[in-house]
């Protein structure tokens, strides 16, 4: 089976998982779920968005192991992902349980960061707080967070969010998907973004929300941003549209390069993924 865009959709590798400290990390339990490919010697990890799970990164996993080590967590309440204990996370809290993951795979040193949507928040994150371990860092549906919104658009955010995940994630993928592609995405790549979002656990998703409902990445992270950055936010985005969300993140950011490919939506690695990947293998792996 093909993807519109001529891209074999690839199977999915198997899901794994690693034990972790849960105590140090504010987890229910130890337990990291993520799915792998490639050998390296770069490794390249993988960020998923807040309604998604390392099944979004599917054609990345196929495309770049060829050449890298790339590695696609599932973040806290993902996947059977143990959740954090805390209510409402902060973004350090993942950046930890994200720089754990890697310890524990016996990754050292810098990786290139792949983040979409809140996984590029938490990519920035990473970048800003800790340097010494993202070469690169690549933002795919850029997120901002939500405090720049006031308190009047953070409380309707956060309400939205849960309600939208209040009858499971099947119910979400069903009725929220299509606010995730382009308007004129053609019906298999919104029934692959379906069954990706239908695995979504509410209560992690809850969590994901209250952690970007405290952050903004204009004015946390971007100034402390010093690796080279691509933003890529589709001109269809509904989520984070590029003008006044994806481009306003890479301006913050010093040298931060910016691009808005038209027909697509937010998800540009399930949406186009042979532009998708061909950007990404460029920017990381320069061929």
């Amino acid at each position: 089976m093909n993807h519109p865009d001529g891209t074999t959709v690839p199977p999915l590798p198997d899901l794994r998982f690693v034990e972790v400290d849960a105590a140090n990390l504010g987890l229910e339990g130890p337990r990291m779920s993520f799915m792998e490919a490639g050998q390296g010697p770069a490794t390249i990890l993988c960020l998923h968005g807040i309604g998604a799970n390392s099944m979004g990164w599917r054609f990345t996993l196929d495309a770049l192991s060829k050449d890298a080590r790339v590695i696609a967590w599932n973040a806290p309440g993902y996947m059977l992902t143990d959740n954090f204990r805390a209510v409402s996370p902060r973004p350090e809290d993942y950046v930890a349980v994200a720089i754990a993951l890697l310890d524990a795979l016996r990754v050292d040193g810098p990786v290139f960061v792949a983040g979409s949507s809140f996984g590029s928040m938490l990519g920035a994150c990473i970048a800003a707080t800790r340097p010494d371990r993202v070469a690169k860092l690549a933002l795919l549906g850029t997120s901002r967070g939500q405090r720049w919104k006031g308190p009047e658009g953070r409380a309707q955010m956060l309400a939205l969010r849960a309600a939208s995940v209040a009858e499971g994630g099947v119910a979400l993928a069903r009725t929220r998907s299509n606010k995730l592609v382009s308007p004129s995405a053609p019906p298999q790549v919104l029934a692959m973004v379906q069954g990706v979002v239908a695995a979504t656990n509410p209560r992690g998703l809850v969590q994901a929300a209250r952690c970007t409902d405290i952050a903004d990445v204009v004015q946390d992270y971007a100034p402390r941003i010093a690796c080279p950055v691509l933003a890529v936010t589709g001109a269809d985005d509904q989520v984070n549209p590029p003008d006044t969300v994806g481009r306003s993140i890479a301006e913050a950011i010093r040298g931060a390069r910016f691009l808005s490919p038209p027909g697509i939506g937010h998800l540009p690695e399930i949406e186009a993924p042979a532009q998708t990947t061909a950007l990404l293998r460029d920017f990381f792996l320069g061929a």
